[in-house]
């Protein structure tokens, strides 16, 4: 008789407490990940506690961010972020979920710093200060002019395998998430439009 070993890993647990979930869940769209890398490893799975917006289909996406980590500099088109987040080059990002500010398309990113990345942009979407957040939008804009590509609704509360078409998860609409475990960072405004969800 031979004894197989495992390795088995867990999620930390991030919803405190469900009040409302979307019954029988969402699926969720897989093609946004193709390239994407979380903290520098190509995602086979998305983790739990994303937020999301849905489609005219029906099909729900990822709304992506990333948190400005550092100062770049006078260039206001080159941003630090933090590891986490799963933007690609192509994808179009605004300056926080209030919508204030311009909004312009990634062409580079630089992963080479083990501290942080270095997102550039075809033009500047205004000056960030450290702890800002990058958000997904949906075409280029001017300052006010920004919008959403997919409008933050739920949060998703379990992991999806991306190798795997047609995958769904839990969608949670009312209840409370502890933010410290969420994979990818939310700001004040991104918060307040998930207005049902407490954060602790």
């Amino acid at each position: 008789m031979y004894l197989k070993k495992e390795k088995e890993f867990q999620y930390h647990p991030g919803i405190e407490k469900i009040i409302e979930d979307v019954i029988g869940g969402g699926t969720i769209a897989r093609a946004d990940m193709v390239g994407a890398a979380f903290l520098g490893i190509q995602l086979d799975e998305l983790p739990p506690l994303c937020v999301v917006g849905k489609d005219v289909n029906g099909i729900y996406h990822v709304v992506k961010t990333a948190k400005i980590q550092a100062i770049a500099g006078a260039a206001d088109v080159l941003y630090k972020v933090k590891k986490n987040h799963v933007f690609i080059v192509g994808s179009i990002v605004t300056l926080g979920a209030s919508l204030l500010k311009a909004a312009n398309a990634i062409t580079a990113i630089d992963k080479t710093n083990p501290a942080f990345d270095s997102i550039t942009l075809a033009g500047t979407i205004g000056a960030a200060t450290v702890d800002d957040v990058l958000v997904l939008a949906n075409a280029v804009a001017v300052a006010g002019s920004a919008v959403f590509k997919y409008t933050p609704l739920y949060i998703t509360m379990n992991p999806v395998n991306l190798t795997v078409a047609n995958q769904s998860s839990g969608l949670l609409v009312r209840g409370t998430v502890n933010e410290a475990v969420l994979p990818f960072p939310v700001d004040a405004a991104l918060k307040a439009l998930l207005r049902d969800i407490r954060f602790v």
